[in-house]
């Protein structure tokens, strides 16, 4: 039997690393008091993870800033070539690339803490290790551009911020490709077929009481039913977060809370 290389993901589960549980905590907690605060913050939340889109905001969002600093590291390497007025309009061309990158940041975890709110354990640990390297990469990258933009003498060291800030953004990168293919977060875990599109009979309306889940399979896939307020509901009983089953969660209104 050979040994199974070690991921960037699986390193994250040595005791080393234990400092991002309660960092974790934390953060969760602060966003969650956001994020879960009411009907207003969970709609915010539902279009930061791209519910109305039926495709998560957050995996298209990374090509904004990742791909101006991606242009940003071409034109400083072509203005360190160029002379003249050639020169000039690399540089002015970078250090656009290289605001734009920052602006776009702000969006993009706004839709990553969205995700990652809702996620927990070992997944948990290897998104927020994601942010904070993509924190600190935006770091570097506001300190290159305000040395960008405060003085020339010192463009050596804004080029070399801006390089930092890449090499971190990409680990972080990496970091969050694991996150997806290797852990599976935010893949849904249903495990039946597409449920019909056409309307069945599952069972006699005198027999779903107010406020009580019930649980019917069609077609093979269970179905979570509950009357509210004279109001039949009906949603798939297995949660596509985590394979949770919905009859056990908690109700409020016409949301139900993955157990």
């Amino acid at each position: 039997m050979t040994k199974q290389a070690a991921t960037l993901s699986s390193l994250l589960e040595r005791p080393a690393f234990a400092w991002l549980d309660p960092v974790s905590d934390k953060l969760q907690t602060a966003a969650g008091k956001v994020l879960h605060s009411g009907a207003p913050a969970r709609r915010v939340k539902d279009v930061l993870n791209g519910t109305p889109l039926r495709h998560r905001v957050h995996p298209a969002l990374i090509v904004w800033p990742l791909g101006a600093w991606t242009t940003a590291a071409l034109l400083d390497v072509l203005e360190s070539r160029a002379t003249g007025s050639e020169r000039k309009g690399y540089r002015a061309s970078a250090d656009a690339s290289v605001a734009f990158g920052i602006a776009g940041a702000l969006p993009t975890a706004m839709a990553g803490v969205a995700d990652w709110v809702d996620l927990y354990d070992q997944h948990r640990r290897v998104g927020t290790a994601h942010a904070l390297l993509n924190t600190l990469a935006l770091g570097c990258y506001s300190m290159s551009y305000l040395l960008r933009m405060t003085s020339r003498n010192q463009r050596g060291a804004a080029k070399l911020l801006s390089g930092i800030g890449y090499g971190v953004v990409s680990l972080s990168g990496a970091l969050g490709g694991e996150l997806v293919y290797t852990l599976g977060t935010n893949v849904p875990h249903t495990l039946y077929p597409k449920p019909p599109n056409d309307w069945r009979d599952v069972l006699a309306g005198a027999e779903l009481q107010e406020g009580v889940p019930v649980v019917v399979e069609v077609e093979r896939i269970p179905v979570l039913l509950l009357r509210r307020d004279g109001e039949v509901l009906a949603v798939q009983e297995w949660c596509p977060h985590a394979g949770g089953p919905l009859s056990e969660g908690k109700f409020e209104g016409d949301v139900v809370e993955c157990p």
